[in-house]
């Protein structure tokens, strides 16, 4: 962290508590800070009954038989990296599969041979793009994410998910293995089928740089966990948890940038999701708010990611968990030009309507 950064963090948290709560301070904007990365949200409930523009038209459902992630159309795709299949069933680029992983045909990350001439700039702020662009097809079934098929398959996605993590470190290219999942057109996904992706980047990207930072900062010189004192302050408080089982906690963020934005953290600190003992119990979890976000919010499309400890050489303390954000606003000119966020949605009441 530079100095300007820790000093103009140590000014946000001398300033003074915000005045008292006003009778219709739900109708009020209120900032709130996120204790991790010392952001400023500002929460503004009143916005959410102003009116919107039409949006754009849904994309129309691709049906099976032109989908090249189903079953049976393996050689649509570029040949499988890997894949778990049930047992007894099937071969490699052949149906019987649970979830398989191919690279991605359009890729953002190259493996190889960079691009002549990429490689022989001189300036340190040019180089080839090379890491890894890899697509998880998290089930066979075209027209029903994990979670709706149960949470069964949930858990084989997510053991590919661990089991990808650990290639990618073992191949030692990549400084981090970014995993996310768009669901739905307004969330960036180009198929219906459902699919994961994962990026292995050759650095650590600025957002988990920053939540990095934060770690420190919040026990400079000492041991100790800020998320872990988040889930203990959640829980002591109660209104914004959405679901809690012995190992894991759903809640909303304090200072949620998105309505109804969730998050899913281990209990026990952990600095690694491919190191989770528990993912049995994590897919019971995630099947289950996954559920009711689609069944009480109206099947609203979203992104998520795993945010995780980086790959390598890393000792910044830190603890993983997955962050889940509904796309049901559009990001303004204030979110994308100046990196505040406002959310119409306390998050609070987001997770009365979620529990």
């Amino acid at each position: 962290m530079d100095s300007g950064t820790r000093a103009f963090r140590e000014e946000m948290n001398n300033l003074p508590p915000l005045p008292g709560t006003p009778p219709d301070m739900a109708a009020q904007p209120e900032l709130r800070r996120d204790p991790v990365t010392a952001e400023w949200v500002i929460l503004a409930t009143g916005r959410g009954k102003r009116p919107h523009a039409p949006g754009p038209a849904q994309a129309v459902d691709q049906p099976d038989e032109d989908c090249p992630f189903c079953p049976g159309h393996e050689d649509r795709t570029p040949p499988e990296i890997c894949a778990m299949r049930r047992e007894g069933e099937g071969e490699c680029d052949k149906p019987g599969w649970n979830v398989r992983v191919i690279p991605n045909r359009f890729p953002i990350l190259v493996s190889g041979v960079p691009r002549a001439g990429v490689e022989r700039t001189v300036s340190p702020d040019r180089r080839a793009a090379v890491g890894t662009s890899e697509v998880i097809v998290d089930t066979p079934v075209h027209n029903q994410a994990p979670w709706q098929v149960g949470p069964g398959q949930t858990l084989v996605m997510l053991e590919m998910y661990r089991d990808r993590i650990n290639a990618i470190k073992e191949e030692g290219r990549a400084s981090y293995a970014h995993i996310i999942r768009n669901y739905g057109a307004a969330a960036a996904s180009s198929l219906e089928h459902p699919h994961s992706q994962l990026f292995g980047l050759p650095f650590i990207p600025p957002t988990i740089d920053v939540e990095l930072d934060g770690f420190v900062f919040a026990y400079p010189g000492t041991a100790g966990c800020v998320l872990c004192d988040i889930i203990g302050e959640t829980e002591r408080s109660g209104d914004r948890v959405i679901m809690a089982t012995e190992n894991f906690l759903a809640f909303t963020p304090f200072a949620s940038r998105l309505p109804y934005e969730g998050w899913i953290v281990p209990r026990r600190h952990s600095l690694r999701f491919e190191k989770c003992e528990e993912l049995p119990e994590l897919a019971e979890l995630m099947t289950a708010v996954l559920n009711h976000y689609h069944d009480r919010l109206g099947d609203p499309p979203f992104n998520y990611w795993v945010h995780n400890y980086p790959l390598h050489g890393e000792s910044r303390p830190y603890h993983w968990h997955i962050e889940i954000l509904p796309r049901m606003t559009l990001a303004g000119g204030l979110e994308l030009g100046a990196g505040v966020w406002v959310n119409t949605v306390a998050p609070e009441d987001a997770a009365a309507q979620l529990r």
